[in-house]
């Protein structure tokens, strides 16, 4: 059984999903989280099948091509825990498979063949929440469990969290692949709606080649929640909240009437506002010196809309919103060729919207 399971893209709302997953925790300031995410081209594809010995048998490729031989996991809670816990990539298979294993009736065992690798890894376009679909993915299809879109995302997020990851609800949204959803995050309730694009969106992903930690980013912000102890506090919660409802609000707008030049001057407002109302919370991390020189890289500035880092921010992936498709190939050329970055065009096609 051949199966594929893209990466996603963050358009709007970073950091709002685990935010927005505190309201109700003692803080009136706190509000739903929302996000507008959209998956990527590039993913992972795998071949599943069902096997007669009780193991989780797992190979894997590199996006340089290099792949490891099989390793079996025993498919038992305490072993596939201990897994989990322990990090590592090993860590998000084990997760996910130790929240089906005990929430299922598994017979027989699972191989797993990760043939092909597209996405880049730790570069904010949810590899590791990709690898925890196609595993929960894989379970459902082989093992017929008759899970939802929304049920392969639930158990991919619980593997997730079941690892030393901190990740939010947001990144499992590459189970939806190309689709445009928005993502609103009420406490522990989380509904998916997809969305109205009238026009396409000629983006390039740009893997800056440099060094991020997410989990600093993460544990930095995570300390402003679920009350603000200090000024900086109050203006994280400001940015995840009323400033993010509003800069959503406007990117739905924008995307119904197919304006992209809207949409591009919206990602610039984020990314100034996230810069200054997050960014001072984790200087080493956010300042992002490489990311800043190519959002503003004058020879780009005629040929994008807009533009704004991705996932958790840092130094990991920008994205440019280019103002067509023959512009689309201008950046990459420019970006490759002058700064030596590595681009991925994304084409996000009109969709009707809808549940």
């Amino acid at each position: 059984m051949e199966l594929f399971v893209s990466g996603r893209l963050c358009l709007f709302g970073e950091h709002t999903d685990w935010a927005g997953e505190h309201k109700g925790c003692g803080s009136d300031d706190v509000i739903e989280g929302r996000t507008i995410v959209v998956g990527t081209q590039e993913g992972i594809a795998a071949t599943a099948r069902r096997l007669a010995d009780k193991v989780l048998r797992i190979s894997t490729a590199t996006p340089g091509g290099s792949k490891s031989d099989p390793e079996d996991l025993p498919l038992e809670p305490a072993a596939l825990l201990e897994v989990a816990r322990a990090g590592g990539f090993l860590s998000y298979v084990a997760g996910t498979a130790y929240r089906i294993l005990v929430a299922h009736q598994i017979d027989g065992g699972l191989e797993l063949i990760n043939h092909t690798t597209t996405l880049p890894m730790s570069k904010g376009l949810s590899s590791s929440a990709a690898i925890c679909v196609m595993v929960a993915r894989a379970f459902n299809r082989v093992f017929d469990l008759k899970l939802t879109t929304r049920g392969e995302m639930e158990f991919a997020y619980m593997g997730e969290i079941a690892t030393p990851s901190k990740c939010g609800r947001m990144d499992q949204a590459c189970a939806y692949g190309s689709i445009p959803v928005l993502m609103t995050f009420d406490g522990d309730i989380l509904t998916v709606d997809r969305l109205a694009l009238a026009a396409p969106l000629h983006l390039v992903l740009v893997d800056l080649k440099a060094a991020k930690d997410t989990t600093t980013i993460l544990r930095a912000l995570q300390q402003a929640y679920p009350k603000a102890e200090t000024e900086l506090h109050s203006g994280l919660h400001r940015l995840l909240g009323p400033e993010n409802h509003r800069v959503t609000a406007a990117a739905l707008e924008a995307m119904q009437r197919g304006d992209a030049e809207g949409l591009g001057r919206l990602m610039v407002e984020a990314q100034e506002l996230f810069d200054s109302l997050a960014g001072p919370l984790c200087p080493e991390q956010l300042t992002a010196p490489v990311l800043h020189k190519v959002l503003s890289y004058p020879a780009i500035q005629d040929l994008i809309w807009g533009c704004k880092g991705v996932g958790s921010q840092g130094d990991g992936t920008a994205q440019l919103l280019c103002k067509g498709p023959e512009e689309q190939a201008q950046v990459c050329e420019v970006l490759t060729s002058e700064l030596g970055m590595d681009c991925m065009p994304l084409t996000v096609k009109p969709t009707a919207g809808g549940a």
